[in-house]
């Protein structure tokens, strides 16, 4: 893939990382970024949050201040206000360029209108999009779904609205919205998509090794690939798609020694980056805290910890601890034995049968 470019973007190895509630903070999307990610995106913003004043939706618009380029990326049903949390996001000087979620299938996004409900009624998500490329000067573009059912607009409608409602860019998970992230993604759509439109297309949907991301582009010719899930507990994704190298993760074997003590190390960094980013909202908030900086940051790990130890021998002994973890050292000691236990089976096994 070439590199890509949408209004005054432009991003050098377009594989990026898609945005994920609960997931890519700061945190991550740092790591991701050193590791290969072309971009990184916010997880999903809440406009009325922004138009309200939440503090709890400013934390999550928290970056490090080099993460760069990056998407601030935004949701909401009304018009209006989508225009003026473009015009926030625009207004930190933080982000590159302003995404708007026209694809999110979970229930509380899509109850309220906002999300995949937008491709339900084209006129609106085309008025929702022009409304807010009128607002801002960054670039703005879509996240969506080839569709929300097969009662509604298809992949090749959706696209047509976009583009034509100003939108300098679309990226499109391959599957319906009623399917989550249920069955084979439909990469063929996306290359209809690809040549119908003249705004970049990037994919996303079913890449979680170099081999789908080979193959996502030899189907549909998009001219980017958006990783979401692949790219939980594994950073390096992105480093090998760049490199085309297939490892032991692409082909199911479990990772020599040096491996896991990569991983362990990628572990042990996340969670120090997690701890950094609770301290700096707590100074900032006026609100009461809860936990600590560090509790909060090892109660936000929870989700990431059963990627990071996918594939191990006796992992469920971890993750069944998990929710009494609450100090860095507690969490990085019970990965160590889970990590000897699998460096040297033998040991595993004899503790085990002590």
């Amino acid at each position: 893939m070439k590199p890509l470019q949408f209004g005054s973007v432009t991003i050098d190895c377009p594989v990026v990382l898609a945005p994920m509630a609960g997931y890519t903070d700061a945190a991550m999307r740092t790591l991701c970024l050193e590791h290969g990610a072309g971009a990184v995106y916010t997880e999903l913003t809440s406009a009325e949050g922004i138009r309200r004043d939440s503090q709890n939706t400013f934390a999550v618009l928290k970056t490090s201040g080099n993460e760069h380029p990056i998407a601030g990326h935004i949701f909401g049903r009304d018009p209006e206000a989508m225009a003026e949390a473009a015009k926030y996001v625009e207004e930190t000087g933080l982000f590159d360029w302003i995404d708007l979620n026209c694809g999110c299938p979970v229930k509380k996004v899509v109850s309220r209108g906002a999300g995949a409900a937008l491709l339900k009624d084209l006129p609106a998500l085309g008025n929702l999009i022009s409304t807010v490329r009128k607002s801002v000067s960054l670039p703005v573009t879509v996240k969506t779904r080839i569709g929300f059912n097969h009662d509604f607009a298809d992949h090749l409608e959706i696209g047509r609205v976009v583009e034509e409602s100003g939108a300098d860019m679309i990226a499109v998970h391959a599957r319906l919205a009623k399917n989550f992230h249920g069955g084979d993604p439909d990469w063929e759509k996306l290359g209809e998509m690809k040549q119908a439109l003249n705004i970049p297309v990037i994919g996303n949907g079913g890449v979680n090794s170099v081999a789908d991301a080979e193959q996502m582009v030899d189907v549909s010719g998009v001219d980017g690939v958006m990783i979401g899930r692949g790219a939980i507990g594994n950073p390096w994704i992105f480093d090998e798609i760049r490199r085309g190298r297939r490892d032991a993760c692409d082909t199911g074997t479990v990772p020599q020694a040096s491996r896991l003590l990569e991983r362990r190390a990628m572990m042990a960094e996340h969670l120090k980056r997690l701890v950094l980013l609770n301290e700096s909202k707590q100074e900032v908030s006026s609100r009461a805290v809860k936990y600590t900086a560090e509790e909060a940051a090892c109660i936000q790990f929870r989700t990431h910890i059963p990627y990071y130890v996918k594939g191990l021998f006796d992992k469920k002994q971890l993750l069944i601890k998990l929710a009494s973890l609450l100090t860095v050292d507690a969490i990085m000691d019970e990965v160590d034995n889970l990590f000897e236990k699998n460096i040297n089976p033998r040991r595993g096994a004899e503790s085990a049968e002590g």
